[in-house]
């Protein structure tokens, strides 16, 4: 198993871990669409984009919103070095740069790393911190090295003009955090890496880098070890269509981003990338922001809570191996101190609060409470009422179980026979609270209508539309289930 962190006892004791139950090193197991701790566990990604954590937050605005997602079941928070908004420019919340004169080849470190003293505490410091914050919590952080316009520049941005920046800015990266525990590498950032010749070979010698860092290496040759470090890369595009085959690529990412409603793309990659020889885990990992205008326009609609349900249970029911979630706000962690990107309007500390971000967890229980390793995506389960557009039913499912996602509430045949076991229980999973309901036991043969119920008990007649989204679970009836949800299986 290619892991990814260097080692359990030795991180924590590093960093000081005072809960290394919940900071087990994670890689690809047997199974190569998803992601397992180092004891075999699986391992469902919930990330937040917090993209502007480290550029923008001070070390107790930092605590405050790890705390509230850790709260709200994140365990992956993904975050920028070298940020989007003018990252080598203007400084940190510390008055700290990262770089000494935008040199990618000069990171701006001092001796000493006491936060009460200024010229001690430097830009690198603060990483160190949120390290160690989310450590404490039991979270990983995904760090994108750098935003992707530094590398592959769209407006001007550019920071690195070779491979031998590339390499070394990698080095200093994987050198310093060689011994974290709680650490996924990004390369990346919206940019899809062909939009400047030659900025595949740049990402690459970068990754290269890290490794050799990692392994206290020092030479730029296209040898590295990749089995001590996990990176994927991050764009539109899946990182399969560059990368599929290269060594450093653990898993994949892609995004299906904020242009409309009902984006196909959810699940569209996430079918593409199962499909792949040799694959790989995937994710969507930046998906429509709650809040976010449709289509980055100010008079549009804004995504809500039940967009932010529809694109994740698209994803992972489509073969994800977990899922990101985004609120328009956080993102930037915009308040009354700041300008406003792409018009936004919710402080950040109030929008952390919204539906969505408190409805993402339950997806993750819901997958957790069933052998995860065993699910793949499954549609020959759907027959009529399989939908299109904004009503398609996605479905998944298990040796002894399956999960179909039903995103307006209309009714769907469902094909019995398609997991193992005499008779089946069915449940109706309710993804705006996580509560679980037994409809019924029945025969695993034939064909059989299941009609979702209204979307609450105050609303029992609303049935059918946005936001009357239900998932039908199916279990083998002597599988030895509880509830959706409610409890997971015996660990292996």
């Amino acid at each position: 198993m290619k892991r990814l962190f260097l080692g359990c006892l030795i991180a924590a004791a590093a960093f000081g871990q005072s809960r290394p139950d919940l900071m087990r090193p994670v890689g690809v197991g047997e199974n190569p669409h998803f992601l397992i701790t180092e004891d075999g566990r699986p391992f469902f990604w919930l990330g937040d984009t917090g993209w502007e954590m480290i550029h923008r937050l001070t070390r107790e605005e930092t605590e405050f919103y790890l705390d509230r997602r850790a709260e709200q079941g994140f365990n992956v928070i993904q975050t920028v070095l070298l940020s989007e908004f003018n990252g080598l420019t203007v400084p940190n919340a510390y008055g700290d740069l990262p770089l000494i004169g935008k040199d990618p080849t000069m990171p701006d470190t001092t001796s000493g790393a006491d936060p009460s003293d200024a010229n001690a505490y430097d830009y690198w410091d603060h990483v160190d911190f949120a390290l160690h914050a989310a450590a404490d919590r039991g979270m990983v952080l995904g760090l994108v090295a750098a935003w992707g316009e530094y590398v592959v520049p769209r407006v001007g941005g550019k920071c690195f003009d070779t491979a031998e920046q590339a390499y070394v800015y990698g080095r200093f990266l994987g050198n310093r955090y060689r011994k974290s525990p709680n650490l996924v590498w990004i390369l990346g950032g919206d940019r899809h890496p062909d939009e400047r010749t030659g900025g595949i070979a740049l990402w690459r010698a970068m990754a290269e880098g890290i490794a050799d860092g990692t392994n206290g290496e020092n030479r730029m040759d296209g040898k590295a070890d990749f089995s001590t470090t996990c990176m994927t890369h991050h764009a539109f595009g899946s990182s399969s269509l560059w990368f599929h085959g290269d060594p450093w690529i653990d898993f994949h990412i892609w995004g299906s981003y904020h242009s409309d409603f009902s984006i196909a793309r959810a699940y569209e990659q996430a079918g593409s990338d199962w499909a792949l020889k040799n694959p790989k885990p995937t994710l969507n990992g930046e998906p429509a922001y709650e809040n976010h205008p449709v289509n980055w326009l100010q008079n549009n609609d804004r995504f809500t809570a039940y967009d932010t349900r529809q694109i994740a249970y698209w994803s992972v029911f489509a073969g994800a191996c977990g899922h990101t979630y985004g609120c328009h706000e956080v993102w930037q962690f915009f308040d009354n101190r700041r300008e406003p990107v792409s018009f936004a309007v919710i402080p950040w500390k109030k929008a952390l609060g919204l539906d969505g971000a408190g409805q993402m967890h339950y997806l993750k229980r819901l997958v957790e409470s069933r052998p995860m390793q065993e699910m793949s995506p499954d549609q020959s389960l759907v027959g009529d009422g399989a939908g299109s557009g904004s009503n398609t039913v996605r479905a998944c499912r298990g040796k002894h179980y399956a999960f179909v996602y039903i995103p307006t509430g209309y009714p769907v045949t469902i094909r019995m026979g398609r997991i193992e076991g005499r008779r089946v229980t069915a449940w109706w999973f309710d993804p705006r609270t996580g509560e679980a309901a037994r409809i019924g036991e029945y025969e695993n043969t034939g064909e059989r209508l299941f009609e979702p119920p209204g979307i609450s008990k105050s609303l029992a007649w609303l049935r059918t539309g946005r936001g009357c989204d239900w998932v039908l679970a199916l279990d083998d009836a002597e599988g030895g289930f509880g509830a959706p949800g409610a409890v997971r299986p015996p660990a292996p």
